[in-house]
């Protein structure tokens, strides 16, 4: 992999320096674009300014280095803009769900020792109680949008000439709590710096060198935020749109001439047309694409798609060069970063010889620094010598090839979201009638997985699949919420005494489940 000068020279920097030498080098270059919703479109120039006048509005209302600030906004200028001042001020952002329930907010602004939040009028006040959003009174409140008595009006962050930063941070400073939901109970927040930041966007920005880069995801979550370091490493700009769409996707590509975007085998659903061969998009990042729908998605799309690797905690882990046509089918994750170095352990921690599966652990600079407030787990996950595991199952070649074979955490991805299981089984659970529940992902053709919960009530209590469907809706965010529930005598079990959700997995489908979404 080979870096510009540029990339290079970014390497050691922190997010302002960099901010500083984009709008230096490409300064009329467009940074932002928002494809539909009104937004502004704004150079690197324009850009870096408008966040020197937010992060002055910030400091001037009181946020500190080392504040904790929640950010609950959707795909709007906003976002960045914040996220970007609050990390120049030399405060922590803490990105939020704008979906999430009160309990969730007040979980994450606690968990995260939040001290101010900005977010949309609409998120506000229908969260504002008491005088406060979870722990944050409305005073330490900046609304986006209409203005919202008794809190801050973002509006009026940028009525004021920016001031001259006086924050000098370390590359290894925290600059996000960036949660991500967790396998054994509640989301944990992922500490990542400067240099976790920097190093994805150098990185992925060498791979592709791409300058039109489509932002479809939710700028909450940490793809977004990685396309927009991307786009500073060289020069790029992001295609902002409101969220994921598969009805729109072949357009935003087309029409916007985007040559970067994460695509999967969904594609090959579309039904066939000319704009199969209007595409600008020539190199696409992928992730688990099946080897069978390899080949038929690059022949008919005329594109080169390549695994790439990574995750909230790694950043960037394996990649496959665009010139490595041998993999296509193969199934491969490809070879390390330049940063990172892997090994494939068994139960006991050992390391295994090559071409036998074990669980993935990385190692190397700009990974998280471990889950905020959370020493028992990361005591667990990360081994002497620095290697962190994935809980991923992956076997590795003697040339340094990995390949997936599974995964022994349970999540659920649906519709770009992740769902930890654990975390609607907790929220089922607190139902006096339910004695014991299994959370599991079934496919799904428009949203890649659905939740489903297999329900054992307690001996002679009844409770319907609405009921609980309307429980978790109190706790937890609409898309957390499952949409099959099926009831049972009994679950099967591990021999450690676990629900086996494996078995559960594997089971066809039963004429016994309710699809909530069909009554």
């Amino acid at each position: 992999m080979e870096l510009t000068a540029h990339q290079q020279h970014l390497l050691d920097k922190t997010i302002p320096e960099a901010l500083d030498y984009a709008a230096e080098q490409w300064p009329d270059n467009l940074a932002l674009t928002h494809i539909e919703g009104g937004g502004p479109t704004l150079t690197w120039a324009e850009l870096r300014e408008r966040i020197s006048r937010v992060r002055t509005g910030l400091e001037r209302l009181g946020v500190t280095p080392g504040d904790k600030v929640g950010i609950m906004l959707g795909n709007q200028v906003e976002f960045p803009l914040a996220w970007l001042a609050v990390i120049e001020a030399g405060a922590v952002a803490v990105p939020m769900n704008p979906k999430y329930t009160p309990r969730e907010i007040d979980f994450v602004l606690s968990d995260a020792g939040g001290r101010w939040l900005v977010a949309g009028a609409g998120v506000v006040t229908g969260n504002l109680a008491e005088g406060r959003v979870g722990p944050v009174p409305a005073e330490r409140i900046v609304a986006v949008g209409e203005p919202v008595a008794g809190t801050q009006d973002f509006t009026s962050l940028t009525s004021q000439a920016p001031t001259p930063r006086t924050h000098r941070p370390d590359p290894g400073d925290v600059v996000n709590i960036q949660f991500t939901s967790g396998t054994t109970g509640l989301p944990k927040g992922c500490l990542l710096t400067h240099t976790y930041w920097v190093h994805i966007g150098v990185y992925a920005a060498a791979i592709g060198d791409a300058q039109r880069i489509l932002a479809d995801h939710p700028f909450y979550y940490m793809q977004n935020q990685a396309y927009l370091m991307m786009a500073l490493s060289n020069g790029g700009g992001l295609y902002v749109t409101p969220g994921l769409s598969r009805r729109k996707f072949m357009n935003w590509l087309v029409d916007h001439q985007i040559d970067m975007a994460w695509i999967d085998e969904g594609m090959l659903d579309f039904p066939e047309s000319e704009a199969d061969r209007q595409l600008a998009l020539k190199k696409a990042p992928v992730s688990a694409l099946p080897p069978t729908l390899h080949e038929p998605l690059e022949r008919r799309f005329g594109l080169r798609a390549r695994e790439v690797y990574g995750s909230t905690e790694v950043g960037n882990g394996t990649y496959v060069p665009y010139e490595r046509t041998d993999t296509v089918g193969t199934g491969s994750m490809g070879w390390c970063f330049p940063q990172r170095e892997t090994k494939i352990i068994d139960r006991n921690g050992d390391e295994v010889e090559p071409g036998r599966p074990g669980e993935l652990c990385f190692r190397g600079p700009g990974m998280m620094l471990g889950y905020h407030n959370r020493p028992e787990t990361n005591a667990e996950l990360f081994l002497p010598g620095g290697w962190f595991r994935t809980g991923d199952i992956v076997r590795k070649d003697a040339d340094g090839q990995h390949y997936y074979e599974g995964r022994s955490r349970d999540m659920i991805r649906r519709s770009g979201e992740n769902i930890a299981a654990a975390e609607v089984e907790l929220q089922i659970m607190a139902l006096p009638e339910v004695a014991e529940v299994g959370v599991i992902p079934v496919p799904d053709p428009q949203r890649d997985e659905e939740v489903k919960a297999v329900v054992v009530l307690k001996p002679g209590a009844t409770l319907t699949a609405q009921e609980i469907e309307a429980w978790c809706l109190q706790g937890l965010a609409r898309f957390k919420v499952p949409r099959y529930v099926e009831f049972r005598d009994h679950l099967p079990h591990t021999s450690s005494g676990k629900i086996a959700k494996a078995e559960l997995r594997a089971e066809p489908p039963s004429d016994r489940i309710v699809d909530l979404r069909a009554s």
